[in-house]
């Protein structure tokens, strides 16, 4: 008898794909290990979803924004949050 639930014939079956959306992550990739680093605020959108704030530990803005970018390659909108002057080290 063989059917769902039946132990009779066991298959099994290896699939093989890779990933394209996920993010790029490493050093200068999506993180740094600068000792003079700072945290800037950040906020991650995606389709249908509430927004998503974040700090980036980074050198300057427009790191910070890569960083971002490459830690979450599907969001719809990222943007750098210019309201915050918080100048602590990360």
């Amino acid at each position: 008898m063989s059917g769902w639930g039946s132990m009779s014939k066991v298959e099994a079956y290896v699939i093989h794909w890779r990933e394209e959306n996920g993010g790029a992550a490493g050093e200068g990739i999506s993180r740094t290990s600068d000792p003079n680093a700072r945290l800037f605020p950040i906020t991650v959108e995606y389709k249908g979803m509430q927004p998503m704030r974040e700090w980036i530990k980074a050198t300057t803005k427009e790191e910070a924004l890569k960083f971002a970018n490459n830690r979450y390659p599907t969001a719809t909108k990222i943007t750098l949050n210019p309201k915050t002057n918080d100048k602590r080290t990360a």
